[in-house]
């Protein structure tokens, strides 16, 4: 049997360990004690938070959307590619030819210096034997000599009158005129040469003479009917 010797009355008492507790709720931890039993706080271990976690998870989550964005570009640019669709329209089978109508070109007039309308070439007129022509009230009556055998001209100083033509060749003016008569117009041939107010070179083709500028307009509108073209000017000798 042994026998154990008590300590000595005056041996030195270790230290007790010193008091822990929870920094977060402040419970009484045990020495070896690292986490909280009340909060489960840690007592004195440090946890260390990752470094750069949130960098990669958005360049995944960025490299996903741009995969997604090209497979849903491609799956619209396939649905609206162009479709090759068989021809089926059917052939037209021959029938008969329909006659083509054929229309008949309207003479055409060509203007001269004088603004006047003449008719198309190769139009002839035939003039009426013993056609007489009747001055209109106001106007003064014309001799029987002209630029041509055929038709009076312009006598008795300055005057006004109306022109229907202004040709370059008295054939020309002939025919004018001639037509003029027989839709019982009152007309002459004068030779523009012979006259300071008119440009030189023409047979001009004018109705009658007036004494005034409104009695010509006057009788305008009446002429304009057959010559549209028709206007009024003053003759100077």
């Amino acid at each position: 049997m042994s026998t154990v010797t008590p300590p000595p009355h005056d041996a030195a008492v270790p230290p007790a360990p010193p008091e822990r507790r929870c920094p977060r709720c402040g419970s009484t931890l045990a020495p070896d004690q690292e986490w909280c039993l009340a909060c489960g706080a840690a007592a004195e271990t440090e946890v260390a938070e990752p470094r750069g976690w949130r960098v990669p998870i958005m360049l995944s989550g960025g490299l996903g959307l741009l995969a997604l964005l090209g497979v849903v570009l491609l799956i619209v640019a396939l649905a609206s590619g162009p479709e090759k669709l068989a021809d089926t329209t059917p052939t037209p089978t021959p029938s008969a030819a329909q006659p083509v109508p054929t229309t008949t070109p309207l003479p055409t007039t060509t203007t001269t210096p004088f603004g006047t309308a003449t008719p198309a070439p190769g139009a002839t007129v035939t003039p009426s034997p013993g056609a007489t022509t009747t001055p209109a009230p106001g106007a003064t009556a014309s001799p029987t000599t002209s630029a041509s055998g055929s038709f009076p001209g312009w006598t008795g100083g300055d005057g006004w009158t109306i022109i229907i033509e202004s040709a370059t060749s008295q054939a020309k003016a002939e025919s004018v005129a001639t037509a003029a008569q027989n839709g019982g117009e009152t007309v002459g041939i004068l030779k523009s040469d012979d006259y300071s107010n008119l440009n030189p070179g023409y047979q001009v083709v004018f109705t009658e003479k007036f004494d005034s500028k409104s009695a010509a307009q006057d009788t305008l509108s009446d002429v304009q009917k057959d010559y549209p073209d028709a206007y009024v000017r003053q003759v100077k000798a």
